[in-house]
């Protein structure tokens, strides 16, 4: 594995903003291919971080209310430190459960949070975009489908065609406001806790570092689609594997596009 040094010393002023590289479509496959060797190097210690991020996980899922708040604001501090993990390997030093928790300690729990604070906000705001767009296209809908009414079997059929048609729409918007929150927060954790960016800074790199590399985030995805797929099979166990390795092809992302 390619070896890499810090980019943002202990103690060093913030960095500077870079332009990210443009790097060919082919590159989405090869991130991934990255994120197995960052997994076969120490398999069992990803496993089990896994694991305990599972537990952690389905603890802070079952308390209402806060519990949920508390997994959206965490969940940026966990793969900050898994960053940090996938860092470590990169250097050659070893894995450790504690990579798990990385992202608590040395200042840079602060950013992180700040960053689940931003990715929730945003997270509201799409709610909010989608049940405005849900209650004009499916709304819309239902009420010209119900104004139709009379029995007559042709009119119904068009209005349960214009319903469908809203249902598309609605789930097309719904789709491409996911995408552009996944191309914001891609790379915001790697940045804030390995390269030492500002929260809201990171996430604009994060959404430039995607549109630049469109092509090869297109086939990243697709490449995870499929791979998925293949994990959920066998009662799901594959994720014991796929999800360390999406770990490390989010690192490989970083490490290309904006990385030393």
């Amino acid at each position: 594995m390619e070896t890499s040094q810090a980019i943002q010393p202990q103690g060093s002023s913030a960095p500077a903003v870079r332009e990210p590289r443009s790097l060919p479509a082919g590159t989405g496959a090869s991130w991934w291919g990255e994120g197995w060797r960052i997994f076969s190097v120490s398999p069992w210690w990803w496993i089990l971080i896994v694991i305990v991020f599972l537990v952690i996980d389905v603890i802070l899922l079952i308390i209402p209310i806060i519990g949920s708040l508390a997994y959206s604001l965490l969940f940026p501090v966990f793969v900050g430190g898994l960053m940090l993990g996938c860092h470590a390997l990169a250097r050659g030093e070893p894995l450790a459960l504690g990579h798990l928790f990385a992202g608590f300690q040395g200042g840079r729990f602060g950013p992180l949070i700040v960053l689940g604070l931003i990715g929730l906000g945003l997270g509201i705001a799409y709610a909010i975009v989608l049940g405005i767009v849900g209650a004009i296209t499916l709304g819309t809908s239902v009420l010209a489908a119900m104004a139709a009414g009379g029995g007559d079997p042709t009119a119904m059929a068009g209005m349960v065609g214009k319903m469908g048609g809203g249902l598309a729409i609605f789930g097309l918007i719904g789709l491409a406001l996911g995408i552009l929150f996944f191309m914001a927060f891609w790379l915001a954790p790697a940045l804030v806790a390995v390269q030492g960016v500002a929260p809201m800074t990171a996430v604009g790199m994060s959404f430039r570092g995607s549109m630049r590399n469109i092509g090869a985030l297109i086939v990243y995805v697709l490449c995870y689609i499929g791979l998925a797929i293949v994990a959920s099979i066998p009662f799901g166990l594959g994720w014991l594997v796929l999800g360390p390795m999406l770990v490390g092809s989010t690192y490989a992302g970083w490490r290309t596009i904006y990385g030393d």
